[in-house]
């Protein structure tokens, strides 16, 4: 797979060229922060702090970051989107709980000349006419691809999702996406290992393969009854740094007051990767995790 500039961010190449690219949501359905989601009204110290923490973690282990912005409304989501551009310099997924919701967020970022940022989350087999067309119009580059069908959760169903003329895929393409970052759809912690045969086909085919890996953990009834509480976290730190271990071009870890435990963990890995890389003859840039912690 070529290396490319995703919303400024090197992905893709060979495994452990270059660091996966980790995603902390936030203003999510309950988030203590947000007090009125219908308006956006939310504790901007709060979630400065959030914002700052990932930023922290991302310079000391040299794993890039993104920031996924989640909203129930349209005026909600044009606050947030605000008050992110003027803290955070990096790529934001447009993610909402609905399309209208989704659609005001690329229209908003557009009208800003703020669309080369932006990284729609998420198309799927659920996603309206409209959304497809407004990607196009706000000249939107890079989109999620949530490869989710309610009657075949098989790996072969989903590569067939991938790989269809007239699929997803091929309808954004036709709007002028370039870049298509593919999610399997975790549904549970079985479901990983159908996601990892995915991902390897996806690479194959020059997309960018990840996870939103969280969904496994928040899923996982039996964690605390059966194993305990105690484990939770390093749960979340194993299941995130599976997916990059697994080719993983980007992953949504879930709340961004978990990055000091994610970011660690997939830079362990990114250093390992990155080390088999150098043995292949491959030197990667000094940020990388390799010259960070290792």
């Amino acid at each position: 797979m070529k290396m490319r500039s995703v919303c400024g961010i090197n992905m893709g190449g060979d495994l452990g060229d270059t660091p996966a690219l980790l995603a902390g949501s936030i203003f999510y359905d309950r988030q203590k922060i947000v007090s009125d989601p219908l308006t956006g009204q939310f504790d901007k110290n709060e979630a400065k702090r959030l914002i700052n923490l990932q930023s922290k973690w991302s310079e000391i282990t040299g794993i890039p970051c993104c920031i996924d912005v989640i909203a129930s409304t349209p005026k909600a989501m044009k606050t947030y989107l605000d008050f992110i551009v003027e803290n955070f310099e990096g790529p934001i997924m447009v993610d909402g709980t609905s399309s209208v919701v989704k659609i005001e967020g690329i229209r908003h970022m557009a009208a800003n000349d703020l669309s080369n940022r932006v990284i729609y989350n998420s198309i799927s087999q659920e996603s309206t006419r409209e959304e497809f067309e407004t990607i196009g119009e706000c000249g939107v580059k890079a989109v999620v691809v949530l490869l989710v069908e309610s009657s075949d959760f098989s790996a072969e169903g989903k590569i067939r999702m991938m790989t269809k003329e007239d699929g997803l895929i091929a309808k954004l393409g036709a709007e002028g996406v370039t870049e298509f970052l593919v999610d399997p759809g975790i549904i549970d912690l079985p479901s990983m290992g159908v996601a990892m045969e995915v991902m390897l086909k996806a690479k194959e085919m020059g997309y960018l393969p990840g996870t939103a890996a969280h969904n496994a953990i928040s899923t996982w009834s039996g964690l605390k009854a059966k194993i305990g509480d105690n484990f939770k976290k390093p749960a979340i730190a194993v299941i995130n740094a599976l997916t990059v271990a697994w080719g993983g071009e980007f992953v949504i870890y879930g709340p961004m007051v978990l990055a000091d435990t994610v970011f660690p963990a997939v830079a362990m890995v990114e250093a390992a990767l990155a080390q088999s890389a150098m043995e292949r003859g491959k030197c990667p840039d000094l940020s990388h995790p390799l010259f960070k912690i290792a």
